[in-house]
């Protein structure tokens, strides 16, 4: 049986932009806040998130694999 696809708005870490959502009919802006890819890693506050799209395109990030997923609660 094959894994389930890991969707970014099925992470506990997703925001969406609902002014892109709204306005332009988009995801494009939609914000990862997960602390290993949008945070401080010397103080560990987590400022501004990073474009979901971005974090899942590159290997820096999640990638396609989804490596920093966590299910929402």
């Amino acid at each position: 049986m094959t894994e389930p696809i890991r969707l970014c708005c099925d992470c506990r870490f997703y925001k969406k932009s609902w002014v892109e959502h709204l306005i332009f009919g988009s995801d494009a802006d939609d914000k990862c806040f997960h602390p290993v890819l949008s945070g401080n890693l010397v103080t560990g506050k987590v400022k501004g998130g990073r474009c979901c799209s971005f974090m899942r395109m590159y290997g820096g990030g999640c990638s396609e694999e989804g490596k920093y997923w966590e299910a929402r609660k």
